[in-house]
């Protein structure tokens, strides 16, 4: 499947109704004269139980999730788009959470063949590949919710089985919804459920969408 962008199916039959905060980020591509940056804040980082700090400080060293916990974080999100050099699109997403110590948190997007559908890469050299069913429902919101997880590497994706990754990274659930009155503002709301230990991550926070003079080409 050829596309601009690694979302396009998810808006696909859309056409104009989609709020501007979505076609902004979700719709990015390199061809446009200007870049975009969600700015805005994270009213809260959770995770739980206090006895998965460890786990947390770890996936937070190798770039899996944000390990540390907090309210009222001044949060930006760089959304850079660009193609692979098979043609196939992608976007980074760039996020910086300013901790008293900033932290990092990046993430590239493509398209799932086998699925047909969005997925995340994170960690070192991008090995895990998480699957999401992305939706987006009329007038506002963007959802997310996990299809399955692999393993990439060397251009392969290996699927793990269901009782697999569910037990070790468990269910990610997100939305994200435009503003009815200012439609370049976003809430989120992120939780990770896992099977026997229930919601063990979240966040919430605003954005809103700005555009910038494009600074050059795509790393």
């Amino acid at each position: 499947m050829t596309q601009k962008t690694p979302l396009a199916h998810v808006f696909a039959h859309y056409d104009d109704n989609i709020p501007y905060a979505f076609s902004e980020q979700f719709l990015a591509t390199p061809e446009r004269d200007y870049d975009v940056i969600l700015e805005g804040k994270m009213h809260k980082i959770w995770h739980r139980p206090r006895w998965f700090r460890p786990l947390f400080w770890l996936l937070g060293k190798i770039g899996i999730l944000v390990p540390q916990a907090g309210e009222n974080i001044a949060t930006t999100l760089a959304v850079i788009p660009g193609y692979f050099q098979d043609g196939a699109a992608y976007h980074e997403w760039n996020r910086t959470f300013a901790f008293a110590e900033p932290i990092q948190f990046n993430t590239a997007v493509v398209y799932d063949e086998t699925y047909h559908n969005i997925a995340d890469r994170v960690g070192p050299k991008h090995i895990l590949h998480m699957v999401w069913d992305g939706k987006f429902t009329p007038p506002n919101t963007f959802t997310l919710d996990t299809i399955t997880n692999a393993f990439h590497w060397h251009d392969k994706i290996i699927y793990m089985p269901g009782w697999l990754w569910k037990v070790l990274l468990g269910r990610v659930k997100f939305k994200q919804q435009a503003h009815v009155d200012e439609d370049d503002v976003v809430d989120v709301d992120l939780r990770i459920l896992h099977p026997i230990f229930g919601e063990v991550f979240g966040y919430t926070g605003t954005f809103r969408t700005v555009r910038y003079p494009k600074k050059g080409g795509v790393s």
